[in-house]
């Protein structure tokens, strides 16, 4: 115990973790004992947090950095958390450091390499072939059950003589602690997997195979059509950084990622073949040992399909029989996502839309950002393709607010689209996009990168773009017997509200008293979306108007009659006689 007072030394993540684990334990029986305003409660805790920094110290001496690091990484805001993976989840060096030899901590040491065999001396027939036979283990070990415990290489990679392919678990465990021996290979071959971990090993078991090229269907060979790149280093790497676009197509030599080791020497990977890049994690910090980085392929299919999936909602009205189809995640795998997000040149506007099939009629779906821009009604959207063709939608009426799937705040704006325009986005390669702020004087370019890493390059905005697209005709035309794709925006009735009958409304927030002077094609369900973020607000007078324009000039003419007792908006702060005035004129 005494160790654990020294600053000498080094200590695993196991260990620091045990640690932290006692520590907090005694800290919650001294509170419970003591209580908080306790001297003692005071002075232990003084205590055991001077031993728990100490602790950090030598875990980063396992680290074979300076222990100092330890003593402060609590102190950095954002930094912390860094320092805290590092603590907790990286793993020291295998072998002795500056600081030391590694800790014997057992509950860390999983496996304890007490011999290692050549694979001629497993084998009978073949060397190919690994032939279990208790035999050729010790005599103190022979009546030990014996247990497969974990391949040193994925299934189908190459092993090279004398490196290790598997490891077996002799006799049962003990906690985490158990001996076990390392098979060593005596020639080179593609490595097959037969068993799985745990598996018993009984005479004549075949527990691995070693292939030459050609053989084995599963070989990760850089001939095949897909090639498969994993880190094998054992150290822990400080740093790394992709050097190239998931997507891209490489040649052989081309540079891949970069890393530093535990000495901070810079290394540079490169491509092994010709080929399109599929990276499995963009945001890769750390390299592990037989991990996955990234395929070579020899088209760019897979990553597309795998990576860049659309997941339909399809939603039947029970009264009206009618479908509509939204979606649950837009060109992604791993997270929800609305619609394709993409970001403005100066990065400080997302513009997200999406296509959705709503009251039997395409429609593309904006969700803007309030914190970042509020369009209004005769603001416009455009999308510029690379042949030179410009799709233009603009607002009939303001956006609606509402909470998205991840429940924040968005303004959404719903246009019908026609045929001929879904297709472009699908056949044609997008170019740029523009939000013209008419109301603003002022205009927002942006599409030259997305805002989800997955597809954040040009090239594969397009992609996803383009799939999404063709995702979503057929997704329609799969579902809708008697699809009927609108030809002219223009005469759909649905987008042209301003020939809609229209009212202008009065309502009243009765928390603090303040009134809302507006337009709406339906009052009474404007009323309920506004009760649904505040349910003190109800509808005092409305009035019908034939057209949209009329309900607009009349709300306008109201707006500017109040204007001096505006409070932001469409919200006012009226006495008794405005509102009389008000009613009046609605009546």
């Amino acid at each position: 115990m005494l160790k654990y007072f020294r600053t000498k030394g080094r200590i695993n993540r196991v260990e620091l973790f045990a640690m932290t684990v006692v520590v907090i334990i005694i800290e919650s029986i001294t509170y419970l004992i003591w209580g908080k305003d306790s001297d003692i409660f005071l002075i232990i805790s003084i205590l055991l947090f001077v031993i728990y920094l100490i602790q950090c110290a030598k875990r980063y001496h396992d680290l074979n950095k300076w222990g100092i690091n330890g003593f402060v990484w609590w102190i950095i805001p954002v930094l912390n958390l860094i320092y805290f993976f590092q603590l907790y989840f990286l793993k020291g060096t295998n072998t002795k450091n500056k600081y030391g030899e590694p800790s014997d901590f057992n509950i860390t040491r999983k496996k304890r390499l007490d011999y290692e065999y050549k694979s001629e001396n497993l084998q009978k027939e073949t060397k190919n072939i690994g032939e279990f036979t208790a035999k050729d283990f010790p005599i103190e070990d022979k009546n030990n059950k014996f247990y497969f415990y974990e391949y040193c290489k994925p299934n189908g990679e190459w092993i090279k003589k004398d490196e290790p392919i598997c490891k077996i678990r002799i006799g049962e465990s003990s906690g985490y602690l158990f001996k076990c021996a390392t098979i060593i290979a005596s020639k080179s071959g593609f490595l097959e997997w037969t068993v799985e971990k745990d598996c018993v090993l009984e005479e004549k078991k075949i527990f691995y195979k070693l292939h030459d090229e050609g053989i084995y269907e599963k070989e990760n060979a850089v001939k095949n059509n897909e090639y498969k790149h994993y880190y094998f280093l054992d150290e822990l790497n400080k740093s790394f950084a992709w050097l190239v676009s998931d997507g891209a197509f490489v040649n052989k030599g081309d540079e891949i990622y970069k890393y530093k080791d535990s000495k901070y020497n810079e290394f540079i990977h490169k491509a092994e073949k010709d080929g399109y890049i599929h990276i499995v994690d963009l945001e890769k910090i750390y390299l592990f040992k037989n991990e996955l980085l990234y395929y070579i392929r020899n088209k760019d299919t897979q990553r597309v399909v795998e990576k860049y999936q659309n997941t339909p909602s399809i939603i039947v009205d029970d009264l009206t029989k009618s479908i509509s189809i939204v979606w649950n995640r837009v060109s992604t795998k791993s997270r929800l996502g609305y619609g394709i997000v993409t970001k403005s040149d100066n990065g400080l506007v997302d513009l997200n839309f999406t296509f959705n099939y709503l009251q039997n009629v395409d429609k593309i779906v904006f969700h803007f950002n309030p914190k970042q821009i509020s369009p209004k009604q005769n603001d416009k959207v455009s999308f510029l393709f690379e042949s030179g063709e410009i799709i233009e939608f603009r607002l009939n009426s303001n956006p609606v607010l509402l909470k998205n799937q991840n429940d924040e705040k968005v303004l959404e704006y719903k246009s019908s689209i026609t045929k001929s325009e879904i297709e472009l986005f699908v056949n044609k390669d997008f170019k740029k996009w523009k939000i013209d702020l008419v109301n603003e004087n002022r205009e927002i370019l942006g599409g030259e990168k997305g805002s989800i890493i997955d597809y954040e390059s040009k090239d594969n905005l397009k992609i996803v773009i383009k799939k999404f697209g063709a995702d979503y005709i057929s997704t329609v035309i799969s579902n809708i017997s008697d699809y009927q794709p609108i030809e002219n925006r223009e005469l759909d009735v649905s987008t042209n509200l301003r020939d809609d009958v229209c009212y202008v409304y009065l309502m009243h927030d009765t928390t603090n008293g303040y009134y809302k002077i507006g337009i709406s094609n339906k009052p009474y369900y404007r009323e309920k979306t506004l009760q649904s973020e505040k349910p003190t607000i109800e509808l005092i007078a409305s009035k019908k108007f034939p057209v949209r324009k009329i309900a607009e000039s009349i709300e306008k003419s109201l707006h500017s009659v109040y204007d001096d007792k505006r409070l932001r908006g469409e919200w006012f702060e009226l006495d008794e006689k405005d509102v009389e005035h008000i009613i009046e004129s609605l009546k």
